[in-house]
């Protein structure tokens, strides 16, 4: 993990959600460019933080981020796997839903922690667990973590 060079804060103490939310918006907008890289962010509200996960190395995106001057506190973590990367799996695992034989595919997702750190399509199913986890790490590797999908309450 590493910490970008940025302005200071325009008011002293930790930046408030409006900061922070014009920060990742910045962050986003950059990202574009850089989609063979960034891999996506969050926002730390309780540490006044936006976390930036990419692929490290990657095309000068680290400097240009940089040179953003976002006045918040950027953390730099690193990715296996690019934003790119995660979106032509999930489209690749999107087109097998009703294409399965003893599961389906409930849900598909890769924006959250986890799919950034880990690099992963996270797969939610119903039906016979065992047969998606091997059908799908069959097809997709480590690129998919396969589990139960979780009841949606309203």
């Amino acid at each position: 993990m590493s910490t970008v060079a940025t302005s200071p804060p325009p008011s002293p103490g930790r930046p408030d959600q409006q900061q922070l939310d014009t920060a990742a918006d910045a962050v986003s907008h950059l990202a574009g460019s850089y989609q063979d890289v960034f891999t996506g962010l969050t926002v730390d509200v309780p540490d006044g933080r936006v976390i930036v996960y990419r692929k490290p190395g990657g095309g000068g995106f680290d400097a240009a981020l940089a040179h953003l001057g976002l006045g918040v506190p950027v953390d730099l973590r690193d990715a296996p796997r690019s934003i790119s990367e995660l979106t032509a799996t999930r489209n690749r695992v999107t087109a097998l839903i009703g294409h399965t034989s003893d599961y389906s595919i409930a849900s598909v997702g890769d924006g959250s922690e986890v799919s950034f750190t880990r690099g992963v399509v996270e797969v939610g199913v119903s039906g016979n667990l065992a047969s998606a986890q091997a059908d799908l790490r069959g097809r997709f590797g480590d690129r998919v973590t396969v589990s139960i999908a979780q009841p949606l309450y309203g």
